[in-house]
């Protein structure tokens, strides 16, 4: 069938000088994503105390809190949409294995807004005495209507949306060290992930209530979420990969090989002093209004988004396509962070970094619910009668074909890689759909760009 083709001992083909080796289903690295060599000094400064292995779980973890200090930071993306610095972030693993070192950061890298809060609740427990001491006929103090930027796991609907209120333009945080704590009753999470998924995109949510108990609101779900649980756990949580809310999570683990005797180290008193520096400078976003451009950050996102779209096709794991576009926001989002913490200037350190947040975001996401997203998406497409590549048949016999082609060329790349197909004509119809054929005036068919695009990236 190839006749200019040689055999490549990798198990693949060689074509035009190009070794063309088969994408399995899942089509994910073959290892975790390393951070960048030379790593952004704001990002060296918080990963600096915890052992090399874990590093990378912490830098990624650390994004829901400094989106949370840089909750002011507004920028462009695609389609002109304005992005807040909206972040949830999971790390998955088993019990005793390290997960505290998230407390251990959040007290380090968000000591101004735990000074802040402890103020506010100064505040309202003056307020409280002021009231428990007016007599029968003196008047009730006024509610200084103040909220605080860190909120409990188990707070109510009620609470939720009250303190988003009286926060006004400020980011909250919810850090959830045991993911089952958002099982409680009343609790603001147990409304099917309707204001999980608000949070990523900063969208309105609120409730009307009639009660004087209640709080009737229409705010921005300004919250960021960090929680970490054990893989069965998290699983209970995100049980359903068809709602959206798995799309924006960011999920990780601390490798499997790790070395378990080394240690984490204590913060010296000028990485300290550092973190210090990095919230004033987050934290004085906070006061402007301005939304940033930045195009070169935006474009880096934008191309690796469409690169991962042609794996997607290449592959026919459709949950790459998928989960890619969430994971480019992501990187674009930590890029904007690092971009304020630059001076407002574009750098290679700060490029390299939002591409590793994308990358490692992928990673996970298709690790751990890639396999679902696929019967998910099999699934619609059923319902919608629709065709849908979720294996690797149809987009994979494509790239074993010369960049002209017979429909019996089609036939014989399907004998030769033992599969099956329904109906010639259908699959090439859906290539030329896909945007990946076209049919010539002979009745043959050639490869577009992309069609030829899907071979090298395979």
């Amino acid at each position: 069938m190839l006749e200019n083709s040689t055999t490549n001992p990798n198990n693949g083909v060689v074509q035009d000088n190009i070794v063309v080796t088969a994408v399995n289903e899942q089509t994910v690295a073959d290892r975790i994503p390393q951070l960048p060599r030379i790593l952004h000094p704001a990002i060296k400064a918080i990963v600096e105390p915890y052992p090399k292995d874990r590093q990378g779980v912490m830098a990624f973890m650390s994004l829901g809190f400094l989106g949370t200090l840089g909750g002011g930071i507004r920028a462009l993306y695609r389609n002109q949409e304005v992005h807040h610095m909206g972040f949830e972030m999971c790390l998955m693993d088993s019990q005793s294995n390290g997960k505290s070192a998230l407390t251990r950061m959040q007290d380090a890298l968000i000591s101004e807004i735990i000074k802040e809060d402890n103020e506010v609740r100064k505040k309202y427990d003056e307020y409280s005495d002021e009231c428990n001491a007016a007599n029968g006929d003196a008047p009730i103090p006024k509610d200084p209507h103040l909220g605080t930027r860190i909120m409990m796991a188990d707070t109510t609907k009620s609470q939720f949306f009250q303190n988003l209120k009286n926060l006004g333009k400020k980011r909250a945080i919810i850090v959830c060290p045991e993911i089952d704590s958002l099982k409680v009753p009343g609790n603001w999470s147990r409304d099917g992930g309707a204001n999980e998924r608000l949070m990523f995109d900063t969208e309105i949510g609120g409730q009307d209530t009639k009660s004087t108990a209640g709080t009737s609101a229409r705010v921005p779900i300004a919250v960021n979420l960090v929680t970490s649980g054990t893989p069965l756990a998290v699983k209970n949580h995100y049980k359903n990969a068809e709602d959206g809310l798995v799309t924006r999570v960011g999920f990780c683990s601390f490798p499997h090989d790790m070395d378990d005797e080394a240690e984490e180290k204590a913060r010296s008193e000028e990485n300290l002093k550092t973190l210090v520096e990095i919230q004033h400078k987050l934290m004085a976003v906070e006061e402007k209004d301005d939304v940033m451009k930045i195009p070169q950050l935006k474009h880096q996102q934008l191309d690796w988004c469409r690169e991962k779209k042609v794996v997607a096709d290449a592959s026919g794991n459709q949950s790459i396509d998928t989960f890619r576009k969430r994971a480019a926001v992501m990187g674009f989002r930590a890029g904007c962070i690092l971009y304020v913490l630059d001076g407002m200037k574009v750098t290679k350190k700060m490029l390299d970094f939002a591409l590793w947040v994308s990358e490692y975001a992928l990673y996970y996401q298709l690790k751990y619910f890639g396999e679902k997203m696929n019967e998910s998406i099999e699934a619609n497409a059923e319902i919608l009668q629709a065709v849908v590549v979720t294996g690797c048949r149809n987009a994979w016999a494509l790239v074993q074909l010369q960049s002209t082609f017979t429909s019996k060329d089609v036939h014989l790349v399907y004998e030769a890689l033992g599969k099956k197909a329904s109906g010639y004509r259908s699959v090439v119809s859906r290539w030329i759909k896909n945007g990946w054929v076209t049919k010539n005036a002979d009745g043959t068919f050639s490869k577009t760009l992309v069609g030829e695009a899907m071979g090298k990236v395979a």
